[in-house]
């Protein structure tokens, strides 16, 4: 089993709709896959079909019981099956955990130890919040990779380094299975000179790390989410469509090379 974070600390650069595609892809692909919302905004919750006002538990609810040692809740009782994946969904409630749990040992492995009972699963994909907290350390703690998307604009490597960083303590000080897997680049103009430069700039600094595959700027895939569909039901012969199931094939030819 996989567990892959998609992160970055700086929004709008389509994070959240691509935890749900490469979700929705995978599983189209015939992998077996549970998305974790790890995001108070519960965006992704929403893109998954879900009311995250009306849920009767969240991921929220699973960290507090096994932060407190309570054995009253379990993975089976939050996780939702939906028609291209499962999740553990979230909602607001989410935001009180850095006040909650400040003070609780081991606060940054508790997902780590969630998933340790977890079976059955090729990939994990957690959308992890726009910000480097307590939330952000759980999924780092809990993963075997990062993928990060970005954005191609002037400011697209703004905040990368801190970014970076942060992964490197993760990885020598807390979690030393931790890797980059892989960047993606988002919301792309191939007619534009700046995006040239920009995917330039990235392929320059990243490497072999930088997935092959551009996300194109696409309308259908913001229209998808609102509907709490995947593109491939929603869109299936967009650009949109067509990008995301390239990445898919991509990452399984990297992670099952």
């Amino acid at each position: 089993m996989k567990i892959i974070s998609i992160l970055n600390q700086k929004g709008g650069v389509a994070k959240t709709t691509s935890t749900q595609n490469i979700a929705a892809g995978l599983n189209s692909l015939g992998k077996k896959v549970l998305a974790i919302d790890f995001d108070p905004q519960g965006n992704l919750t929403s893109g998954f079909g879900l009311d995250k006002r009306n849920l009767d538990y969240t991921v929220y609810d699973l960290l507090k019981a096994k932060s407190f040692g309570s054995g009253t809740l379990s993975f089976n009782d939050v996780v939702v099956e939906t028609s291209f994946a499962d999740i553990l969904p979230t909602n607001i409630k989410m935001s009180k955990v850095n006040l909650e749990l400040g003070g609780v040992p081991g606060k940054e492995s508790l997902l780590k130890e969630i998933l340790k009972d977890v079976y059955g699963y090729d990939y994990v994909i957690i959308d992890c919040p726009p910000s480097l907290d307590t939330l952000t350390f759980n999924a780092l703690m809990a993963s075997h990779e990062v993928y990060i998307p970005v954005q191609t604009e002037f400011y697209a490597l703004e905040g990368i380094v801190e970014l970076m960083d942060t992964i490197d303590i993760v990885t020598h000080r807390m979690n030393d299975d931790l890797r980059i897997g892989g960047v993606f680049a988002t919301m792309v103009d191939s007619r534009s000179k700046l995006h040239i430069e920009v995917i330039g700039q990235l392929k320059e600094f990243f490497g072999e790390n930088m997935f092959k595959t551009l996300i194109r700027r696409n309308v259908k895939v913001a229209e998808a989410s609102s509907h709490g569909i995947s593109i491939f039901d929603y869109a299936p012969r967009s650009n949109g469509s067509k990008d995301y199931k390239s990445l898919c094939v991509e990452i399984i030819e990297r992670e099952e090379k």
